[in-house]
């Protein structure tokens, strides 16, 4: 599509439609774009609260575990009968046992030794907090665990014993933070290894490959769905990062949300879009008219139709617009009138100065010959003399005159099928005498069986005014050459001399009206009725041009031709 090439109304409506789908676009992108940014801070919020959840869950089992501890301390002796009838009050994995003070185990209160961490490692770890007791997560042969660590002491001030409770982080613990938190999934991952999730083993381990890379920051993917993420840290009793809780809150909900606004969104886009380009278009219509219809009305105007009028519909600037157009026609209008009577009154000077000048010989002949006849006796051959030049003086009126009838009268045509030989060789006849008086010789090579359809006293008039012309040109003698020839539904005549040519300064105005050059008598009307008469017979006349000489071309339609009245004119005066 040529954009330039387009209408002034689809213009502005294209213009104006691609700029408000552009808006509604950005409008919608910034509008998903805050509802999602919202989104994800409303999980964030919930991942908190679910994190506040699990803070209060490990808080209670440590509170619980710092009280066993202390009972336990408590007891002159730790009995194992009595945490086996308590046992059922605490969590299933929750395991007792006592150390040595050099870190050697003495003995297991609850659990077994599957389940029970190595005591070196943390008492001496412990041994650090000491004498008061300790708290955190201990990792141990691939388990993770929440530990509390108290020393016992006997009187005045020996360490006498370490006593050790805690519990197994593990996958039962993940759900029981899940449905003390609600929605979210919660796991638990140290050093490159997971040690409970509340999601099954493939969603694990891509959530946190996903966390890690961090290829979406802000969210987490399990390969199906998206979470939003919140990171806590695993301290251990020394204070140092033993691992890492992940609180994972589902995307899926506020997807779907912003799923169905997207959608909700594209209706109310296109719904819009549609009525926006129905009232833009509305609105441009009703603001491109005026300038359409003064394009009309300029239009009519270059065909010289100067009482076109547009009508003032406002009074804004395209109102005055058209105000300053109608005053423009109304001014072209009045010119032209002055500038159609000025050439009225030019043109009957013209013809009246012609005609006076043309008139003022012939009538001087026929003055003086009159004159002589009434005035003086004579001789017979004189009579005969003068009676000759009175004849052709009044031959020439009747000529003029003739041209000024044929001027006023029109293109009637009275076509009939005839001989173009038999008419050009008529026509050639009536001008021998005063070619043999001039030394004209005329070449006619026309062949016999060649017919037109044309009206045969207008058209022998158009041979005789082009014959005539080059024998004028001719006062010391030459040839005329006269050919003809058929071609497809044409007939082509070339009148040819080798006479001096036709002068470049009127070359593009001898079929004007009023042209006269190099020539004693006449209205320069000869070859601008010649032209109308062959033009009025379908075809035309051009003078081709050519270095030595004259030579006009005549076109005429064949006999037979079925389109020959509306055959196609040619419009150039002069060919090469």
């Amino acid at each position: 599509m040529n954009f330039s090439r387009l209408s002034l109304l689809w213009k502005i409506w294209l213009s104006t439609s691609v700029a408000l789908t552009m808006l509604f676009v950005l409008t919608g992108l910034y509008l998903q774009r805050t509802v999602q940014h919202s989104a994800t801070a409303s999980l964030l919020d919930e991942a908190r609260a679910s994190s506040q959840a699990y803070d209060a869950v490990l808080e209670a089992r440590a509170e619980t575990l710092r009280s066993l501890a202390a009972v336990l301390s408590a007891m002159p002796e730790p009995a194992a009968g009595w945490l086996k009838q308590i046992g059922g009050q605490l969590e299933p994995s929750t395991f007792v046992e006592v150390a040595e003070p050099d870190g050697a185990r003495r003995a297991i209160l609850l659990g077994d030794e599957k389940t029970v961490p190595g005591t070196e490692a943390l008492t001496a770890s412990a041994t650090r907090a000491f004498p008061g007791p300790s708290s955190g997560f201990y990792v141990h042969r691939g388990t993770l665990y929440q530990v509390a660590i108290t020393p016992v002491y006997q009187p005045p001030a020996r360490l006498e014993s370490i006593l050790i409770a805690g519990y197994i982080l593990n996958h039962a613990f993940a759900q029981r933070l899940k449905r003390a938190a609600g929605k979210s999934e919660f796991i638990l991952f140290s050093r490159g290894q997971i040690y409970a999730s509340t999601l099954d083993d493939r969603a694990t381990g891509n959530a946190v490959r996903s966390m890690i890379l961090g290829r979406n920051p802000g969210f987490a993917s399990d390969g199906v769905m998206e979470y939003v993420p919140l990171g806590r840290d695993l301290v251990d009793i020394e204070g140092k990062l033993a691992g890492r809780l992940f609180v994972l809150r589902s995307f899926e909900e506020a997807k779907a949300g912003i799923a169905g606004l997207r959608r909700r969104i594209l209706f109310m886009w296109l719904a819009a879009v549609v009525a926006g380009l129905a009232l833009t278009y509305a609105a441009t219509r009703r603001v491109v008219r005026p300038i359409q219809q003064l394009d009309r009305a300029a239009s009519q105007v270059s065909m010289e139709n100067y009482d076109t009028r547009v009508p003032v519909e406002s009074d804004d600037e395209l109102g005055r617009l058209a105000e300053t157009f109608n005053k423009m026609c109304d001014s072209l209008l009045t010119a032209r009138r002055e500038l159609i009577r000025r050439e009225r009154i030019t043109a009957i000077g013209r013809i009246a100065g012609s005609i006076v000048h043309d008139l003022r010989n012939p009538l001087a002949a026929i003055y003086g010959g009159a004159e002589m006849l009434v005035d003086t006796q004579p001789t017979p051959e004189q009579s005969r003399r003068i009676a000759e030049n009175i004849h052709r003086s009044s031959q020439r009126i009747q000529e003029m005159l003739d041209d000024l009838v044929r001027v006023s009268r029109g293109g009637a045509v009275d076509m009939k099928p005839l001989a173009l030989g038999q008419l050009i060789s008529s026509t050639l006849s009536s001008l021998e005498p005063t070619a043999l008086q001039h030394n004209v010789r005329f070449e006619v090579e026309v062949p016999a069986e060649l017919e037109v359809l044309a009206d045969a006293s207008r058209l022998r008039r158009v041979f005789l005014n082009l014959v005539q012309n080059s024998m004028d040109v001719l006062p010391g003698g030459g040839r005329v050459r006269i050919t003809a020839e058929e071609q497809d539904r044409w007939v082509t005549v070339e009148v040819v001399d080798n006479g001096p040519g036709i002068p470049a300064e009127v070359r593009g105005q001898i079929f004007q009206p009023f042209t006269s050059h190099g020539k004693k008598y006449g209205l320069g009307l000869g070859l601008a009725l010649a032209r109308q008469t062959v033009l009025d017979h379908g075809g035309d006349l051009w003078a081709a041009h050519q270095r030595d000489g004259a030579r006009f071309v005549v076109r005429l339609p064949r006999r037979g031709a079925a389109d020959a009245p509306e055959a196609a004119r040619n419009t150039d005066i002069l060919k090469t």
